[in-house]
């Protein structure tokens, strides 16, 4: 298996990270609510969804963050540590749907105690409607060589 991690020496400013995609299926949202226990009927119950003015059920507040978290260590590696992240949650995503996590570098600099780390900024898109925005702050490993 090879595995590809990202260094704190080839990180640049402005960097574009790759886009991550996803095809959300009514199976996964299950999954998702079922799994982190939240049993808000509305990430379940597509009438209930639907009284409440939404198309169906929709997807929760962790599914944003995990598609946030996915879009940065997809492009990061295994290694990466995940030290901040925050986001404002502006639209729905539903099953059906197909999402894309968009990111880019604003900031690479040292920690208080030399460690690289890197400020991100991060959307998730679902069609044209950025339905969450983030950034977030990683650590990532020096290359050693």
């Amino acid at each position: 298996m090879n595995v590809h991690q990202i260094c704190w020496n080839d990180v640049v400013e402005g960097m574009d990270l790759p886009v991550m995609s996803v095809d959300v299926t009514y199976k996964m949202a299950i999954l998702h609510v079922a799994g982190g226990w939240d049993y808000m009927p509305g990430h379940h119950e597509p009438d209930y969804a639907r009284r409440q003015g939404l198309k169906t059920i929709f997807l929760n507040t962790l599914f944003h963050q995990s598609m946030v978290d996915r879009t940065v260590t997809d492009w990061a590696g295994p290694l990466t540590f995940l030290m901040r992240r925050k986001i404002a949650m502006r639209g729905q995503i539903y099953p059906g749907d197909t999402i894309r996590g968009l990111g880019k570098v604003t900031k690479v600099w040292r920690g208080p105690h030399g460690e690289g780390r890197v400020d991100l900024d991060v959307v998730i898109r679902n069609g044209e409607e950025d339905v969450c925005v983030a950034d977030c702050t990683v650590r990532l490993p020096d290359r050693l060589v």
